[in-house]
């Protein structure tokens, strides 16, 4: 490949990353888990692909990386034309990775024309400007001309040239379309290996509609449905109410609001929406919990300021003392708060009375304020 290629390019540096689709098919996805070796090699490949011809290679690590390539991408023909080191070389196992059969089975001959003997299309691969009167395409395009001869039963073969000469004249003339790479001009040299890697991509990524490689076992997402993604969010701002989230109160329903369209986007599953509440009662427990003492704390010492203003007789001139007093009306006039126990909700608060009698008041709270409240007097056994 003219200006295509690079000796030096860093195939040492090839890495097993995890992001690759021959690496999610042999990590797996869903309900079964990791693949076995035996459960990769019977997954379904992508189905037949054109042929890949390297044209005098000088390197044996970019004849390895470009078996990597067209494993992880559905291809299995690979031709040899006159590889520059003895065939088989160690070197391209070495960085192959695993993925021998396209060297097992590569096809290993001294000229190009034995190499497109057998084939009906052909496509040369150039980084240098041609004029010659044939299309001249990027590899997306070329990849939709190899379908169409594919689909018409064709026989079709890809060719890329040595790295640091390219494709000679002859091939390039006898090539049905000329594909090049869309490169930098400041740097168009690309290396051999990633040349074929790009273009086996750009095939595979039609393969599926872009969807994922066969045989990942990737577990529909269906909704739940309305009624519990409902109980769900009531669940959600029943909490958030319960640790006075919504302040200001003015502001309340367009908090709610953005959450709930929010949510909506989501279209949660019923197992998310499980998980999701699970999560929402472990974190607002403690914040609940925190919220009801902090509010028995208020109302306790709202109550020993009314019994103390009760006892001095000086309720005309404390508010919070006038405000209990018309809710609370009964009990003893002066008395000792002893405990109290609060859910948020209601109230059991224990008084002694100067007598060394004992009773409970029954407090209902609504926002923090008493609502009702009732008194019994009893005696410790």
């Amino acid at each position: 490949m003219a200006k295509d290629a690079d000796e030096g390019a860093a195939i040492d540096g090839l890495g097993d990353a995890a992001s690759s689709p021959q690496a999610g098919r042999r990590l797996g996805v869903g309900p079964k888990g990791p693949l076995s070796k035996a459960e990769q090699a019977a997954l379904p490949g992508w189905g037949a692909a054109p042929a890949i011809c390297l044209v005098e290679p000088q390197m044996g690590e970019n004849i390895g990386a470009t078996a990597r390539s067209m494993a992880n991408f559905g291809f299995a023909e690979l031709i040899l034309v006159k590889p520059r080191d003895p065939w088989p070389n160690p070197r391209a196992w070495a960085v192959s990775r695993g993925a021998e059969w396209p060297l097992e089975q590569a096809r290993v001959v001294d000229t190009a024309a034995e190499a497109l003997a057998d084939k009906t299309f052909v496509v040369a691969t150039t980084g240098t400007p041609r004029q010659l009167d044939k299309p001249l395409v990027g590899p997306r395009a070329a990849v939709a001309l190899l379908r169409e001869a594919m689909g018409r039963g064709e026989k079709p073969v890809v060719l890329f040239g040595a790295e640091r000469s390219g494709l000679d004249n002859d091939l390039i003339i006898g090539a049905d379309v000329l594909m090049t790479f869309p490169v930098d001009g400041r740097f168009p040299s690309l290396n051999l290996a990633q040349a074929v890697a790009c273009f086996c991509y750009e095939w595979a990524s039609g393969t599926e509609a872009d969807g994922p490689p066969p045989g990942w076992m990737i577990e529909e997402k269906i909704p739940a449905p309305r009624a519990a993604f409902e109980s769900f969010f009531d669940h959600w701002v029943q909490e958030l109410d319960t640790t006075r989230f919504f302040w200001p109160d003015d502001r309340k329903t367009t908090m709610v609001e953005t959450m709930r369209n929010a949510f909506i986007r989501g279209r949660f599953t019923m197992n998310e929406i499980s998980l999701i509440r699970g999560a929402l009662r472990s974190l607002a427990g403690g914040a609940r919990r925190r919220a009801i003492d902090s509010d028995t704390r208020l109302i306790q010492t709202r109550l020993q300021t009314w019994i103390a203003g009760r006892a001095a007789g000086d309720h005309a001139t404390c508010e919070t003392c006038q405000r209990a007093d018309a809710v609370i009306g009964s009990g003893p006039t002066t008395c000792t708060l002893v405990t109290m126990v609060s859910d948020g909700t209601d109230a059991l608060v224990l008084v002694r009375q100067d007598d060394g009698s004992h009773g409970v008041w029954q407090i209902q709270l609504i926002d923090r304020l008493i609502a009702t409240a009732s008194y019994q007097d009893f005696s410790p056994a």
